[in-house]
């Protein structure tokens, strides 16, 4: 007898659909920058900044700007091209930058900023961007405005001429990583300058007052009067190290025909005197010929002196008298 066996169930088999996920990204060009043209922009044209040591540290003491002279720089590719600006000494931070005057620290730093076009982000250095160009397009100075500040940084202050040359350039990076400056921020002229020094009007306009004389009393070793001191005073010097105040009393016109070191006093009532001027020392300064001394500080006095004297033998006359004596003083 034949066994059958159970026939075998039929087992459908399993199906699915597998689905692969994924992105392909899309690129986009870097963008081709052809230079057409270098953009320079001078900070300070002939710029005078009035400072001094006392300024304290971080305080602006000038801003300014310089703007673009409307020239075509760049002309680019369809694509993203990428824009750095640098400082020309390598520094990474938006920190002032020192200037200097004859190699030496000034005591003063520059901050910049770039804005384009006249619109647009106002971008501080150093910085780095990206934009996105038609094909064709181009990059111009048409409107571009520089700006900048002078900050006080620690250290004695340096005074003169701020070291001229390229202190910050903006850049554009081509494909193959080359980068080509197309704007270069420079220092032109710009004078860290001391304040401006002044005499008291109220002691420049004195009178000095040398008394009574009758002509027994020049009779001395060197023929005058007493020496009587009169002082001028400095109403304003910030700066006065290393300046120098020249003081012209009268003009050469004012001599004494007999004794050209002493101004005459034609008119006075009085024969053969002179009036004479000297220095803190007694030295004699003749009418017209400036003298040099060091500056002083603000409230502080030059002293001089004044006095009779006699011109030839011998002195005749009398009478009050009032002489005026123009006095220049000049600072530098």
């Amino acid at each position: 007898m034949m066994n059958r066996g159970r026939p075998h169930a039929m087992r459908p088999l399993a199906t699915g659909c597998l689905l692969i996920a994924g992105a392909i990204a899309s690129s986009t060009a870097h963008a081709n920058c052809q230079m057409a043209n270098l953009a320079t922009y001078h900070i300070g044209q002939t710029t005078f900044v009035d400072v001094h040591n006392g300024v304290a540290e971080g305080e602006v003491v000038r801003t300014g700007s310089a703007d673009g002279e409307g020239k075509v720089l760049l002309v680019c590719e369809a694509g993203d091209a990428h824009f750095r600006g640098r400082w020309q000494n390598g520094q990474t931070t938006t920190d002032p930058v020192p200037l200097t005057v004859r190699g030496r620290p000034s005591g003063f730093g520059i901050r910049l900023t770039l804005q384009e076009n006249g619109g647009g982000p106002i971008r501080t250095f150093p910085h780095d961007f990206t934009q996105t160009f038609r094909q064709g397009e181009t990059v111009t100075s048409n409107d571009d405005v520089v700006g900048y500040e002078i900050v006080r940084l620690s250290g004695p202050v340096e005074f003169g001429n701020v070291d001229p040359g390229a202190i910050a350039q903006a850049n554009v990076e081509q494909p193959d990583g080359e980068l080509v400056v197309f704007r270069s921020m420079e220092i032109f002229t710009m004078i860290f300058r001391r304040p401006a020094c002044s005499i008291s009007a109220e002691t420049l306009n004195q009178t000095v007052k040398l008394g009574d004389y009758n002509p027994s009393n020049f009779a001395t070793a060197d023929r005058a009067t007493p020496w009587v001191d009169f002082r001028l005073r400095v109403e304003e010097c910030l700066e006065p190290v290393g300046m120098i105040a020249k003081f012209t009393f009268g003009m050469p016109s004012d001599a004494d025909a007999d004794l050209p070191e002493v101004f005459s006093m034609a008119g006075s009532g009085s024969k053969n005197v002179g009036l004479e001027l000297g220095d803190e020392d007694h030295r004699t300064m003749e009418p017209g010929k400036p003298i040099q001394l060091n500056a002083l500080g603000t409230g502080k006095d030059f002293v001089f002196a004044a006095r009779l004297r006699e011109t030839r033998p011998s002195v005749e006359g009398g009478g009050a008298f009032v002489r005026p004596v123009r006095v220049q003083v000049d600072f530098n």
